[in-house]
């Protein structure tokens, strides 16, 4: 049986829904001559096409608007891992029929060796934006090692409160989990001083997005929960559940975390399983994500992780 995670929206009209989505490996077929991405050429080994490129962004357009609230509202912000440059996002949207809900882009170009960013949309009749900026990933006992920046973002909704989000896509488990593990620590680290400099200018809540590349029970995660009281909404979800999957077993690597003093204003929080976003393993029982590549093709599916969602009441 096909699972969901949704949890019943009671307060209608009050809340803003915010998502998170690592896309898989979202690039322009263009060759970009600072990023290392010829596999996504027309002549590289994905065979990647503008128009596979454009089906791609038509496909997550109209995913963007199934993840709308109960109320038919398309999210105030989107936020993606694994996207290319400013110019996907451009691109994304162009499409219909996100193109008519006037969505603005913040996104900044990251050292990450892949040639990956992270980056956002967001809906300028609900939100208006204060301030962005890149925050560069850097670990001392790795100084030439670079990864994705973070990306932090403040808002005003329509009731004049103050939103902050950082959006976060950590290094990976390349080269196993426990031997990467002090690369996400350092992000973890990296991501803690920030926000406490910036809490001693501003109380308004932070919201923190992203893929982790760790479970809420690993230390790196642990460490924001204690000394950064933030409260890791992941924590409470069925552990038989979550948003990647990994030889048969789920997790939950992306994760929202939120200012423990504002738990009151999180009115629902989740994962996107809907049907077409899955299909069933061969190798193991049950379902997976499906993925956008399967090798060096491209197949009909959307990604190897789920989107996240949280719905904020103000």
């Amino acid at each position: 049986m096909l699972f969901g995670l949704f949890f019943s929206i009671t307060l209608s009209g009050q809340n803003s829904r915010f998502v998170f989505y690592n896309v898989e490996n979202l690039f322009h077929p263009n060759h970009d001559s600072i990023n290392p991405d010829r596999e996504f050429s027309p002549e590289g080994s994905k065979e990647w096409t503008n128009f596979k490129y454009h089906e791609r962004l038509r496909r997550l357009s109209k995913l963007i608007i199934n993840l709308s609230d109960s109320n038919f509202e398309a999210p105030s912000l989107v936020a993606f891992a694994e996207i290319e440059s400013k110019q996907v996002l451009e691109d994304l949207l162009q499409n219909q029929p996100i193109r008519k809900l006037n969505y603005q882009l913040v996104h900044y170009d990251s050292p990450d060796r892949r040639g990956i960013d992270v980056g956002l949309i967001y809906r300028k009749d609900q939100l208006k934006l204060l301030n962005s900026i890149a925050i560069p990933y850097f670990c001392d006992s790795i100084p030439d090692y670079h990864s994705r920046d973070m990306l932090y973002a403040s808002f005003t909704n329509f009731k004049g409160d103050t939103l902050q989000f950082v959006i976060n896509h950590w290094p990976s488990r390349y080269g196993g989990q426990e031997a990467s593990q002090f690369k996400r620590l350092c992000a973890s680290e990296r991501l803690l001083k920030f926000t406490d400099s910036v809490k001693k200018i501003t109380k308004a809540p932070f919201i923190l997005m992203g893929d982790f590349n760790d479970s809420p029970i690993d230390s790196s995660l642990q460490y924001l929960s204690s000394l950064g009281h933030f409260d890791n909404l992941m924590e409470s979800l069925p552990k038989s559940l979550g948003s990647h999957r990994y030889k048969g077993e789920w997790s939950y690597l992306d994760q929202v975390l939120i200012s423990k003093q504002y738990r009151a204003n999180v009115q629902d929080y989740g994962v996107f399983s809907l049907p077409f976003l899955l299909e069933k393993e061969s190798k193991y029982p049950g379902y997976r994500p499906k993925r956008a590549f399967r090798g060096t093709f491209f197949t009909d599916g959307f990604s190897d992780h789920l989107p996240i969602y949280l719905d904020w009441r103000p």
